[in-house]
């Protein structure tokens, strides 16, 4: 076999764009010896994939029958040649030794954020193909990242605190009626990754029974998967922070919770991947008495909250004697705290977005082989993660590993 290597690379370190931009690289072959061919084409490709598969039982046999469902979504499939063929000829000549051909192409403007999951995907790939007379076909592929802005200024107003309060009771026929007040407070409810989601909570315990053994808060991400009129969930806990220390009937606690590097919400223009994200706060009891759980939907961007970058204000004194209201109207008083207050004042006319790194998100791909690839493709059996942008504020960082 003459082919000693066959890759494709791209121009912008870590191959990440934007909707609307031009991609440009190379692509790289090495021959032992020159080869004539049909044609040297390259392909770009984004698509979504789907596809799950289930488990039904036939009443008649009672054996099980398996069942795949899938569904494909294609953003664009454009492809070019690479050299053109010389007039009056059918066919190409390649060189031996190492041979370099560039190329450019413009991303459409309408496109959704990579993204890769077990079930499905989107995924934007380059396909370089030499077309053997009389032989199979030399195949490179190699995967890019799309990230489509998601500024959360435009949907500022969604973006809105989180003050919260929750009654619980707790009966025995004996005993009476014992209750905990809880109160949970998030300063907005719009961030990007690598900033840190402080979640306050309160609780007082009114009773000598139930006891409060911990508090817990995680970041979830959760993914709805839609063919045709059926539709697959999947629930990922990102993040998760709980209390280590033993807890008094009356306390007031910060988590803080981590945003790693994750697609934004919606994944808009894609209507087969739907991704939304949510924090939920646990105040865990002792025994078989229930634990108090609270959810509040959360907006991933790629731009910050302009008041993200600018300082808040906060009273000298912190917190001072919040309350709660039982069902009888009483005021119950909470512990006094250090903890800022969440109020923020409006940024400067030009407030200074920090540049974000680049990570790779913790969901990949083993390959990025499609079911029409031929068998021998170079670079298809590389494993690969979508890298997403990744804020540092300089106040919090990412948990240790």
């Amino acid at each position: 076999m003459s082919l000693k290597g066959f890759t494709i690379q791209f121009n912008k370190p870590g191959a990440i764009y934007v909707p609307g931009e031009n991609i440009t690289g190379t692509v790289i072959i090495d021959l032992s010896e020159k080869k004539n061919c049909r044609d040297f084409r390259i392909a770009f490709k984004g698509e979504a994939y789907v596809h799950w598969t289930e488990s039904h039982a036939q009443n008649s046999t009672g054996n099980i029958v398996f069942k795949t469902k899938s569904e494909k979504e294609r953003f664009f499939d454009f492809q070019q040649p690479l050299i053109h063929k010389p007039p009056g000829t059918e066919g190409l000549e390649l060189p031996a030794g190492r041979s370099e051909y560039h190329f450019t192409y413009r991303l459409p403007t309408n496109i959704p954020c990579s993204f890769e999951h077990d079930i499905g995907y989107i995924r934007y790939t380059v396909r370089a193909v030499v077309n053997i007379p009389w032989g199979f076909d030399w195949w490179a592929k190699s995967a890019f990242t799309i990230v489509t802005p998601f500024d959360l200024n435009s949907v500022a107003d969604q973006c809105i605190p989180v003050d919260d309060e929750d009654i619980k009771k707790y009966c025995c026929c004996f005993f009476g009626e014992d209750s905990i007040y809880a109160r949970v407070k998030i300063p907005c409810t719009g961030y990007v990754p690598g900033q840190t989601i402080d979640v306050d909570v309160s609780f007082v315990v009114k009773s000598s029974r139930v006891h409060v053994t911990g508090v817990s808060a995680k970041l979830e991400e959760e993914i709805t998967f839609y063919v045709r009129n059926e539709k697959r969930m999947d629930k990922i806990t990102l993040q998760k922070v709980q209390t280590s220390e033993p807890l008094e009937t009356r306390e007031q606690i910060r988590l803080q919770v981590y945003v790693p590097p994750v697609p934004p919400s919606y994944l808009l223009f894609c209507r087969i991947i739907h991704v939304e994200y949510h924090i939920i706060v646990n105040i865990h009891v002792n025994g078989l008495y229930k634990k108090i759980t609270r959810q509040y939907p959360i907006l991933i961007g790629t731009i910050p909250l302009h008041s993200s970058m600018w300082p808040q204000q906060s009273n000298n004194e912190g917190i001072q004697s919040s309350t709660l209201v039982d069902s009888n109207g009483d005021k119950v008083p909470l512990c006094r705290s250090n903890l800022p207050s969440p109020k923020c004042s409006a940024p400067p006319i030009e407030w200074p977005m920090p540049s974000p790194s680049y990570k790779e998100c913790s969901q990949k791909t083993n390959d990025i082989k499609d079911t029409d690839d031929s068998g021998n493709v170079f670079g298809a059996d590389q494993p690969f993660a979508p890298r997403y942008p990744v804020f540092n504020f300089g106040v919090s960082s990412a948990p240790k590993q």
